[in-house]
């Protein structure tokens, strides 16, 4: 992967509102060709569907304040070719064919959901092999959250998209069951799968305790590398 983008953050998302007075272009059905020259990155992938699934770190989300800025944000629209755009901050992109055909404008990302029946997938901290996301690696803050849940026992414990992408991986390297009551939550199927795989990597009696750790997540991580599962953000 290239180190990083010409423009990140602030200066993509500028390149972008200047694209909205000002157009070099009309970028009509050039969604991915928008945003990755936002973001100064050269052309690899021909379509949104593409890059998506071909980042290395993917972020799964449906809650769109959580996107940060000056990021790529993908949809799975009605098309085969799916749609991408950069977000502004605050729940709301900079996105092509909002506002007239070929044109640039701001829209909430939920609004684009509702306007046009689409999907939202989620972020990524690359773009076409190239690392756009100026911020750290979102690994450490996913593993936190994961304990957090697993640990919360005082309390119903809301679901998680840290924990579902997880329980996902369990699940391609068949340590668990799809099981509808835990989905997202790290109750006791996802804790005795989590041990399985402590098992396998060679702890023994109270170790395999169930509970993830930096080892047992890098090593779930590197089984399921080459899948789009993985979290893809170990260093």
């Amino acid at each position: 992967m290239s180190s990083a983008a010409t423009r990140t953050g602030t200066a993509a998302i500028a390149w972008a509102k200047a694209q909205s007075t000002k157009p070099s272009r009309s970028w009509h059905n050039l969604c991915l060709m928008f945003v990755r020259s936002c973001l100064g990155v050269s052309a690899h992938y021909l379509t949104a569907r593409l890059a998506w699934l071909g980042a290395e770190h993917r972020h799964e989300t449906t809650n769109a304040a959580s996107i940060p800025a000056g990021v790529p944000v993908f949809w799975r629209t009605g098309t085969v070719n799916w749609h991408i755009a950069i977000s502004a901050g605050d729940g709301y992109c900079w996105s092509s064919d909002i506002g007239g055909k070929g044109k640039v404008g701001k829209i909430g990302i939920d609004a684009l959901s509702r306007a046009w029946n689409a999907e939202l997938l989620g972020w990524t901290e690359d773009l076409n092999g190239v690392r756009v996301y100026s911020g750290k690696p979102i690994y450490a803050t996913s593993l936190t959250r994961i304990l957090a849940n697993a640990r919360d026992q005082q309390r119903p414990r809301p679901r998680s998209n840290d924990v579902i992408r997880l329980q996902r991986i369990l699940r391609r390297l068949n340590y668990m069951a799809y099981d509808k009551h835990e989905h997202g939550r790290y109750g006791r199927v996802t804790r005795a799968a989590v041990a399985k795989a402590q098992r396998a990597q060679g702890y023994k009696g109270s170790a395999a305790d169930g509970y993830l750790g930096t080892a047992t997540l890098a090593w779930l991580e590197g089984k399921a590398a080459g899948t789009s599962l993985a979290f893809r953000a170990v260093r």
